[in-house]
């Protein structure tokens, strides 16, 4: 059985024990060596561009042994070159690729070397400590003599840039200081409700939730304490209502429910009484006294996608001045609002 070929560094060392620049073994005669010097110059170029790549570059011969590792390969995975090098490519691969591993190489002969595309692959890789990751991975190969290939795998960690995409979106979609979706959300999915609407579906309705004298909490207590009522609020919101509503904020002490699947708009004002009762209990809050706050909400009932979503929240707001109107602390529906102008 032939011995892959192993390197020290970035240097191929082929089973004799002889140096292989690009493939070939070198004469180990110091007269040769002479000779190759501006070859042996170029591999220690090569070694220094491979460690200052800010992607993992992994060598590994045809029966799928490492033979070279750079520095950024032993970053992302957490293997030092000793580790890795001679071991199995698969070390740095989870289930099920370490399955399909084998069948991909034997495809790979069987089609003469011809790699399917070299684009990027995103795919997931494992760590030293069992982490799995995101990657992508663009692969190419060299035939360093008939049947021998060496595969060249370049990968980069995805890891920071999912995050910061995660945190990008969460930033555009979320109101930073409860969590909550805001406007922009909320008018997305509020979209979306309303245009899956027929006549056979139940309907949506809209809360239009404002918090009653918030003004004076943040002048007599500090923004503060105004920011840790609104955080408790949200907090509030969320246990009267199902995973499958939306609750957002629009800003101040101004809050959205969006409530799906509902039968009828005695449904929805049910459950504003709910969220109001739940707001009127004491707000326990570290160095003030409890508070106590009230609501005035408005509802709109919708089951049909004629109207849009930001008519439909007009009517919610509408409604909710209404409550404010008869004394705040309750909860009035649009068409009870129409009816008392």
């Amino acid at each position: 059985m032939k011995v892959p070929p192993q390197r020290t560094g970035h240097r191929l060392i082929s089973h004799d024990g002889g140096d292989m620049t690009h493939g070939n073994p070198t004469d180990k005669n110091p007269q040769t060596n002479k000779s190759s010097s501006p070859m042996i110059h170029a591999e220690k170029v090569l070694d220094h561009v491979l460690d200052h790549l800010f992607d993992s570059v992994i060598m590994a011969s045809t029966d799928g042994l490492i033979t070279s590792f750079n520095r950024a390969a032993t970053l992302t995975f957490g293997y030092t070159r000793a580790e890795a090098l001679g071991q199995n490519v698969t070390l740095l691969m989870p289930e099920p690729h370490c399955t399909h591993h084998d069948q991909h190489i034997r495809h790979f002969l069987d089609w003469g070397g011809i790699i399917p595309s070299s684009q990027n692959r995103e795919l997931v890789g494992k760590r030293k400590n069992g982490e799995v990751f995101p990657i992508t991975l663009v692969l190419t190969s060299v035939e360093q003599s008939p049947g021998d290939w060496i595969f060249i795998a370049i990968v980069r960690d995805l890891t920071q840039v999912d995050a910061a995409l995660q945190n990008l979106r969460f930033t555009a979609y979320s109101d930073p200081l409860t969590g909550l979706p805001n406007r922009l959300l909320l008018m997305d999915r509020l979209s979306q409700a309303i245009r899956s609407l027929n006549r056979e579906s139940p309907g949506i309705a809209l809360l239009f939730v404002d918090l009653d004298h918030f003004k004076p909490i943040n002048d007599n207590f500090g923004h503060h304490v105004g920011d840790l009522v609104l955080r408790e609020t949200a907090t509030r919101l969320q246990s009267c209502v199902r995973e499958s509503d939306t609750i957002a904020r629009l800003g101040g002490d101004e809050f959205i429910v969006l409530l799906m699947g509902v039968e009828n708009p005695l449904s929805a004002l049910g459950i504003g009484e709910k969220i109001r009762e739940t707001l009127n209990d004491p707000f326990i809050l570290e160095s003030v006294s409890p508070l106590t706050l009230s609501a005035s909400i408005g509802m709109t009932f919708c089951q049909t996608h004629a109207i849009d979503a930001e008519n439909l929240i007009r009517q919610a707001d509408f409604a909710m001045y209404r409550a404010k109107a008869q004394g705040r602390n309750t909860v009035v529906s649009y068409t009870t609002a129409q009816d008392l102008r």
